[in-house]
């Protein structure tokens, strides 16, 4: 038998590829001969660097760079020095179903890194990351519908994200950054990179996004001396990318990864104070939704002849908001060996966030381990390393239940010594995240009506039935074969759910 239907649909990302891999870096590096011999090592560190991803022929291919880093004492002058190696990767997944229109989300993490001097002059590594690749695609849902008079059909209404766009671009970000005021810069011992996004407004087809990149150098100002300074600078930046389906309408969920940076010193022969050049490779990654109201059938039967309903479940994305909210945490570092002079950075080298969901709302926890590099009694560069734990209640109301993305990064960090051996330190966290109201709805998928068997009459023009509170009334006019406004216009009734137990007449078709 021949139903009028149709199958309405709306957009929405899938995955296609999550998975993780391990990274192996095996460094065995000789210093430099402008290098001071080793007398102690105090920090190790690699950094995973992606310079290239593509997906072709059901591989993703990621390429790049490990840095490795060594911090150690030199043994003449008993002051902080680092050299460096990079050390090449090159990582394939296979991807089952390669979507037309992929975007690929990395992630990296370090993991472990052993280090040990061989000699003053020879260190081998041993360390491992982990590489993170996801591919995302847009797809589209379909949700059946129809208003066939031989059906009756119980209908929700919900509200829907639909998604519309789902784009990724790369960019380079090139900066020439003046040392200014501060002490010339003569050898790199640690960099950093943060980005954030600042703002970000559609229009038709085009995404325009303001952001800011802060970088962070401890640096030695004098080799003979291994005197040691700071930059912290921010670097803003604009990029208009294509995205194919945004407008003034569209929720915009946007996420901003820096996938690779290089920082080199431009020596210029007239300038007292060289500049450096920090090239930056980011990554935008955005999803587009609209909000609409859509009716989904949750059940359906015929009145004239057997049915059978097929059923889906479906996750429904009620709303949809990008999030940007800090957590200040403060903390007394106690050093139990000895006691500290000077302080000369302190950073998070690592951040971990987990999503959690109570009563009272979405929550987000973690993790961070902070280094501090500071100067012992004795005038010797040392390395201290804590983990603390912090938590954050996110400013939305109880019936947001899920997070598509959150993304924690240390923005600010002030600190000061209370005494000798008590560090008193202020960190403040901005998680960026997108929340969302997610609800699971067991609905119709398609009907198959057997008009061979056909529904047995009944004589009665009436039937007496006794319904118990908070039976459903719709449960009944199907178990009845007869139509629910029958049921609820005879018994005059508005609600499908009774509030108390009666009888009810049930008329027949």
């Amino acid at each position: 038998m021949e139903l009028n239907q149709e199958n309405r649909m709306f957009g929405t990302s899938i995955t296609v590829l999550d998975t993780v891999a391990e990274q192996l870096a095996d460094v065995d590096l000789t210093l430099p001969d402008y290098c001071p011999d080793i007398e102690k090592i105090i920090k190790c560190t690699l950094t995973p660097k992606i310079q290239s991803k593509t997906l072709s022929g059901g591989q993703l291919q990621i390429d790049g760079s490990c840095v490795v880093n060594v911090m150690y004492v030199d043994s003449s002058k008993k002051t902080i020095r680092c050299c460096e190696q990079s050390v090449n990767f090159s990582q394939s997944f296979t991807v089952k179903d390669t979507p037309d229109n992929p975007v690929i989300i990395t992630k990296t993490k370090s993991e472990y890194i052993n280090c040990r001097a061989l000699s003053p002059r020879r260190v081998v590594m041993h360390g491992a990351f982990s590489l993170y690749a996801k591919v995302k695609s847009s797809a589209k849902t379909s949700i059946y519908y129809s208003d066939d008079p031989k059906l009756e059909s119980l209908r929700k209404n919900v509200s829907c994200s639909d998604l519309k766009s789902l784009c990724q671009e790369q960019f380079n970000v090139c900066e020439e950054v003046s040392v200014a005021d501060k002490p010339a810069i003569e050898s790199i011992i640690r960099s950093s990179v943060d980005v954030s996004i600042t703002d970000v407004k559609a229009v038709t087809g085009k995404l325009m996004i303001n952001g800011e990149i802060n970088l962070k150098l401890l640096y030695i100002s004098d080799v003979e001396t291994g005197n040691i300074e700071k930059i912290d600078y921010l670097i803003p930046f604009n990029q208009i990318i294509d995205c194919e389906g945004v407008d003034e309408k569209t929720i915009n969920n946007v996420e901003c990864e820096v996938l690779s940076y290089d920082i080199r010193l431009k020596n210029d022969m007239l300038s007292e104070k060289p500049s450096i050049i920090v090239d930056i490779m980011l990554c935008v990654t955005e999803e587009g939704f609209l909000i609409r109201d859509e009716e989904i059938t949750v059940d359906s039967y015929s009145v004239y002849c057997a049915s059978k309903p097929q059923f889906q479940q479906l996750l429904i994305s009620s709303e949809v908001t990008p999030v940007n909210e800090s957590q200040m945490e403060k903390l007394a570092v106690k050093i139990d060996d000895g006691k500290i002079t000077k302080i000369l950075d302190i950073y998070a080298d690592n951040i971990t966030c987990e999503q959690s969901n109570s009563d009272d709302g979405l929550k987000a926890g973690g993790k961070i381990n902070l280094c501090i590099i500071a100067y012992n009694e004795e005038n010797i560069p040392v390395i201290i390393e804590r983990t603390f734990d912090y938590e954050h209640r996110f400013n939305l109301s109880p019936d947001y239940n899920s997070f598509r993305n959150i993304y924690p990064h240390l923005s600010s960090i002030s600190y000061r010594l209370a005494d000798d051996n008590t560090i008193e330190i202020r960190c403040e966290i901005k998680l960026c995240a997108c929340a969302e109201k997610t609800e699971k709805v067991k609905a119709v998928s398609s009907m198959e009506l057997f008009e061979d068997k056909l529904t047995a009459g009944d004589d009665c023009a009436l039937t007496l039935y006794y319904a118990k509170q908070g039976e459903s009334l719709w449960d009944i006019a199907k178990a009845h074969n007869t139509r629910l406004n029958l049921l609820l216009s005879e018994n005059s009734s508005e609600n499908i759910t009774l509030d108390s137990s009666q009888m009810l007449l049930i008329p027949k078709i």
